[in-house]
């Protein structure tokens, strides 16, 4: 269950939804108050997707105190509520056992199973616990499920804005006609005290009622001596409201009546925060769509018969039937029926991949056109879809140094607003003297605080990061955090790993050379070095002593029993066959170990000259033979190559292969330079060597490629690689196309671009309309829905990101 993840110091990582904010004042609130408690190591609070990602020290503080602390400031934990329709339930007392078992799960608040109508009522936190998590516990407990009803708290939250608009617009009419009288004579009771009762209650209502939380929200932010939007809503409307009032009793004076502008600003900013909800909803809607790939249900082949089973139930090593057009269940090993399947709403690959039996078939895609029978690998969590899932969410917990500096901005903004507004006051009242000094001094210091908009500042960064990474990850790229999102843009040089990055890394053995040397009497010939060197190489993870061994194999070579086994990383082994020692290595490895390779040099020249790798062995310290092998450069290497060059990066080759073999495969794919002979303990080195002309990426994929992948300002593992190589990297490839490097460039590029945008607009709508109400050019109802339009405006400028694809998939 993906609730919480322990480091190896025993820190905590968790996240939290958080409800009730507004602007980067709230996030700031938020963090500096939960990061001052004790045992709480970060916080970051993300705006758009309303989360809190933590980390603390469970010997110091818990999950609770946080909750707390979080509600001791006005915000709230939320909780999202499902209804689960639960089916073969007996009695009562089965409810009740079930409802014990779920109310166990660390994550779920609030259970409640009732007998009678077969329901499940929950509330849970949905980064916590998931809905997976949750099912699976019910069909564990040998119930089926029927019917989920399921309310987020975006939705409910949306619902509540809509019934307070349209409450406020029904008190809002009759403060206009009312208080239009010059333009409504007609209108009964016009101009009357009756009449501006009547205003006075309607703009009440609205003053109090629909516009309570923005009261509240000023009121918790003042308490933490800060101030946010909701101070400036406050301030404003209330401002005009109580001006207002003093006015009106017990004689109404209309020319010093300003209800509309305090009642249409509530209604206006309400009608904002309504459809920035629905917006914001929809920038997170790409992973919740990636969520919803995997199926319901499955088929499971048992004991001759097909079974309709929850997708919670399978378990490792079932068996399972995909027929034309269903979805393949989890991560599975095809072991009979040929078909293509349909792979691109989880890497972005648009042309459907043939599978037969022995290929692996990742859960969520399609299967398009035979049947296949397949056996579950990997379940749950452990699925590529639910990593790639887990892996978007925690990168949109984290801000880039972009967004933290924003947040930082925005921070002052509504002090420097209400100082702003002050100054407007005072300047007004000293050049309008007379009767109406105190209205026309007021009108634009209101309008000053209502069309001042933080939100459109706090929203440009984060709505932008979901969506650019959400759209990343549907096109097989994963960022693991912001940094790298905002960084990777930026890079002047991509450094590549040769064997399994640049090439297929299964190389094949092509010569096996013998030089006939006489030991204890017999000749050793072709078959006797390569099993030879099969002998040692059988003990190695290397990808050429993996050949080596299987091409003896192949051969029906029989391989002995080694003793005392070494490896030299990056140059060969070394082990005991017997009495004897053998070597297997590179020329040079033989060579350290001072024995004579004078007789093959011009041999493993001219073998390395055509791109072959040559590996030497030696048998009690005689050089017996040579075994050749070719590693073939992956087909999208050279378009790879030339595309980064046409975007003015720099390639690089970053090997321990020797020089001969490696100029070979970098002229053959267009690498500008060459690092060969290279340790994995020295490729650090070079990345720190190439940092000094600007940001460098490393591209890899395997356990030798990790200090490098640390070393360089952004790693890139490719997805086929290794565990370590994919925890180094900052980047996943979840294919193994090169060309998805370039992919991973366009998004960054695009992704940081549209944070650019849309802070511009932001930053530009707060420059250009402040003056204009300053000015008293803009009526405070005018500025509340400029206000509003500003948030939703920036919303929608992130949600363009959707129609994106990266110009590289398109001219492939």
């Amino acid at each position: 269950m993906p609730d919480m993840i322990k480091s190896q110091s025993k820190t905590v990582r968790t996240a939290l939804k958080i409800g009730g904010m507004h602007c980067a004042g709230c996030v700031n609130s938020i963090q500096n108050h939960v990061g001052a408690l004790g045992g709480v190591t970060k916080c970051e609070v993300n705006l758009a997707s309303e989360k809190a990602t933590l980390e603390f020290d469970p010997k110091i503080t818990d999950l609770k105190t946080i909750e707390k602390a979080v509600e001791e400031i006005g915000y709230k934990v939320v909780y999202e509520k499902l209804t689960v329709k639960v089916e073969n339930m007996t009695d009562s007392s089965d409810a009740q056992k079930l409802e014990k078992k779920l109310g166990s799960i660390s994550g779920i608040q609030y259970v409640s199973a009732n007998f009678g109508s077969g329901k499940i009522i929950l509330e849970y936190n949905p980064t916590l616990v998931s809905l997976a998590d949750i099912r699976k516990t019910i069909t564990d407990s040998g119930y089926s499920i029927g019917r989920e009803d399921y309310v987020t708290f975006t939705d409910s939250e949306a619902t509540e804005f809509r019934k307070l608009f349209f409450l406020g617009l029904g008190f809002v009419i009759p403060v206009l006609f009312f208080g239009y009288r010059e333009y409504l004579p007609f209108i009964p009771l016009s101009g009357g005290i009756i009449a501006a009762y009547v205003v006075f209650s309607c703009a009440s209502v609205v003053q109090f009622v629909v516009g309570w939380r923005f009261y509240a929200g000023a009121y918790r932010i003042g308490k933490m001596k800060s101030a946010n939007m909701d101070t400036l809503i406050v301030t404003g409307t209330t401002t005009a409201y109580l001006f207002s009032v003093v006015n009106t009793f017990p004689t109404p004076n209309w020319n010093h009546v300003y209800y509309d502008a305090s009642a249409l600003v509530i209604v206006f900013v309400i009608l904002g925060k309504y459809l920035e909800t629905k917006t914001k909803g929809k920038t997170s809607s790409l992973v919740k769509k990636m969520i919803e790939l995997q199926p319901k249900t499955a088929k499971l082949r048992r004991d001759g018969q097909e079974l309709d089973v929850p997708i919670e139930a399978i378990k490792p090593g079932d068996v399972l039937v995909v027929r034309p057009g269903e979805k393949i269940p989890v991560d599975s090993l095809v072991i009979d029926g040929n078909s293509a399947v349909d792979e691109s709403m989880v890497t972005g690959e648009s042309v459907p991949l043939s599978k037969k039996a022995g290929d692996l078939v990742m859960g969520g895609t399609v299967n398009n056109e035979g049947m296949l029978v397949i056996r579950a690998e990997k379940v749950g969590s452990d699925t590529v879809l639910a990593q790639i899932v887990q892996l978007v969410e925690d990168a949109v917990g984290h801000k880039p140094p972009m967004q933290k500096m924003v947040d930082k901005v925005s921070g002052y903004f509504a002090f420097a607003i209400m100082l702003i507004s002050l100054a407007t006051f005072v300047a007004w009242y000293v050049m309008t003297p007379g009767t109406h000094q105190i209205s026309a001094s007021l009108i634009p210091a209101v309008a000053i605080m209502v069309v001042a908009c933080p939100c459109a500042l706090g929203l440009a960064t984060p709505t932008a990061v979901m969506v650019g990474m959400s759209k990343a990850a549907q096109n097989g790229v994963v960022f693991k955090n912001g940094i790298s999102l905002e960084m990777l843009g930026k890079i002047k040089t991509v450094v590549f790993d040769k064997t399994g990055t640049l090439t297929y890394g299964k190389p094949t053995v092509t010569d096996v050379v013998s030089l006939n040397q006489n030991i204890s009497g017999k000749i050793i010939g072709t078959d006797k070095v390569l099993g030879i060197a099969a002998i040692a190489e059988k003990n190695s993870e290397h990808p050429l002593a993996k050949s080596i061994v299987q091409h003896a194999s192949d051969m029906k070579i029989q391989l002995g029993k080694t003793g005392e086994f070494f490896a030299v990383p990056g140059k060969g082994v070394r082990a005991v066959y017997g009495d004897s020692t053998i070597l297997v290595g590179s020329p040079q490895f033989i060579q350290d170990e001072g024995i004579n390779i004078e007789s093959v040099q011009q041999l493993v020249s001219k073998l390395q000259e055509t791109g072959k790798t040559v590996i030497l062995v030696a048998l009690g310290g005689i050089l017996i033979g040579l075994v050749a092998l070719l590693d073939t450069p992956k087909s999208s290497a050279g378009p790879t190559m030339r595309y980064l060059q046409k975007m003015g990066i720099k390639t690089v080759m970053l090997t321990g292969d020797n020089q001969s073999t490696a100029k070979f495969v970098a002229d053959d794919i267009g690498i500008t330079s060459v690092f060969a002979n290279v340790l994995p303990s020295a490729k650090s080195d070079v990345i720190q060597l190439l940092q000094k002309d600007g940001l460098v990426a490393m591209v890899g994929d395997g356990i030798n490629d990790a200090p490098a992948l640390t070393s360089a300002d952004i790693g890139i593992a490719i997805g086929s690689g290794t565990d370590i190589a994919l925890e180094a990297g900052n980047v996943i490839l979840i294919r193994d196309d090169l060309m998805d490097v370039v992919s991973a460039i366009e998004a960054s590029r695009k992704t940081v671009s549209k944070i650019k945008q849309n802070l511009f607009y932001a930053f530009a709508y707060n420059i250009v309309l402040v003056p204009i109400a300053g000015l008293g050019l803009l009526y405070p109802a005018l500025a509340g829905l400029a206000m509003a339009a500003s948030s939703v405006s920036v919303t929608s400028s992130s949600l363009l990101l959707k129609r994106w694809s990266p110009p590289s998939k398109k001219k492939k």
